[in-house]
């Protein structure tokens, strides 16, 4: 089955994760897809901000109304005593916006806070993090640099100066800061990326760069065909404006994309043979056939790109509709996918919709296929009921924080049991006489 990477939630880690998100895809003897899921959370520097002797957690009930940020009372706050007291007024004001991925609002209020309290280390390390989740690297790496010159002890923002980094495409940098804070603090998650970022340097360190249009594309220079890039280019950006549309939203930055033959790929994901791409913030491709962008080459950038989409924009998607909306962009259908999912032998165990918010990686190849139909019909049931318009709302719930449950609820009028039973009842319409659905 497929496997995702970094799902648990290590403290340190947390800040590591900065967009990155998995999505594993395995070719199995019968030659099905099986990607994957992503599932990242918001990302929460684990920095305790204080500003001189303010504690911004003390300030927020003072400006918020409803559960809305009132610029009013914020502004009155702010001009009410020392640049400390605005400082730690606009900290709670970012933080409370990043926790509910309003990433661009976050980022005006931290600015807001760095410039009232400049020489505060923690401000301009979780001034970096927000700028990384809003697409900007290279800015990031400016402050965490300077959060880096003010407490350079902090294992915490080594760590997030490593991040910044490689955000930015400055891998020899990051390596040697997490080294550095491997020093300070040793961290076995970290150790993980640390090795992940030696290897991709080892063998990326002579590829190309090309970017275009909304992507940045990174392979070996001459083992392409003359038209490959091109054709890529021209695929990846016709994808980006049916997933924009279709989805209504899109990411934050540019989409990296790296090309690898099989064994360059092998060796930076240190993945199983069956793997067949990985999404861990940037699109890992294997090529098998470097002349074209084959059909079966498309339907996987198609899925992965998907990945990329929601991964930045809806952080809290659930795996299942994570997944779904995936295989359907591919395009995959159940009435196509529960028959051959039954051929494999698979018992028809439906999974409550509620126990698949998080990774699939504990399952069994079996229940992976199971939960990869009942994802598809799920987000298959939801796109027939009420329609792309209705999925976008969806999404537009999850990305504002509310649960999965709030959120299907204010879309369907129903619950995860009403979705789970529907989709049960779906994909049973497609499965061969004899075979049933549990």
């Amino acid at each position: 089955m497929a496997w995702t990477l970094n799902r648990q939630s290590v403290r340190w880690l947390a800040v590591l994760a900065v967009l990155l998100g998995a999505g594993w895809i395995l070719w199995h003897a019968f030659g099905q897809k099986l990607h994957a899921p992503v599932n990242k959370s918001v990302t929460t520097p684990p920095l305790i901000v204080r500003v001189e002797n303010v504690d911004p957690a003390t300030l927020l009930d003072k400006f918020l109304v409803d559960g809305h940020i009132d610029p009013g009372r914020l502004a009155e706050l702010e001009n009410q005593g020392p640049p400390a007291l605005a400082a730690a007024a606009d900290f709670a004001a970012a933080r409370y916006e990043h926790e509910r991925n309003r990433e661009e609002t976050a980022l005006s209020y931290i600015q807001r806070a760095v410039s009232a309290a400049p020489s505060n280390a923690s401000l301009h390390a979780w001034c970096a993090v927000i700028l990384m989740n809003n697409g900007q690297a290279a800015e990031a790496v400016s402050h965490a640099e300077r959060a880096a010159q003010l407490d350079p002890a902090s294992v915490e923002v080594q760590r997030i100066l490593g991040k910044a980094y490689y955000q930015a495409g400055r891998l020899e940098s990051a390596i040697t800061t997490w080294e550095h804070a491997q020093q300070i603090s040793p961290d076995e998650a970290l150790a993980k990326e640390l090795e992940k970022a030696k290897r991709e340097a080892a063998v990326e360190s002579r590829f190309t760069e090309a970017a275009r249009g909304h992507f940045v594309l990174r392979y070996e220079g001459g083992k392409l065909g003359a038209t490959f890039t091109d054709d890529a280019f021209r695929a990846l950006e016709r994808d980006y404006g049916d997933l924009s549309q279709s989805l209504g939203l899109e990411p934050r930055a540019a989409v990296t994309v790296v090309f690898y033959n099989e064994q360059q790929f092998a060796d930076v994901t240190n993945s199983p043979a069956w793997v067949e791409g990985l999404n861990d913030g940037k699109m890992r491709i294997p090529l098998r056939d470097t002349g074209s962008v084959t059909p079966p080459l498309e339907a996987l950038l198609r899925h992965e790109l998907t990945h990329s989409f929601l991964q930045d924009r809806v952080p809290r998607c659930p795996t299942w509709l994570n997944e779904g909306l995936a295989q359907m962009a591919e395009p995959k259908d159940v009435a196509t996918m529960a028959p051959a999912v039954a051929a494999q032998g698979t018992a028809g165990e439906f999974v409550p919709l509620s126990q698949m918010e998080g990774s699939f990686q504990a399952m069994t190849l079996e229940q992976a296929r199971q939960a990869y139909l009942e994802s598809l019909a799920a987000t298959e049931v939801l796109r027939n009921t009420y329609g792309m318009d209705g999925l976008r709302r969806l999404l537009a719930a999850l990305a504002s924080g509310v649960s999965t449950e709030d959120a299907l609820r204010s879309v369907t009028g129903g619950g995860y049991d009403d979705l789970t039973a529907a989709a049960k009842a779906y994909a049973a319409k497609y499965l061969p006489q004899g075979a049933a659905v549990r």
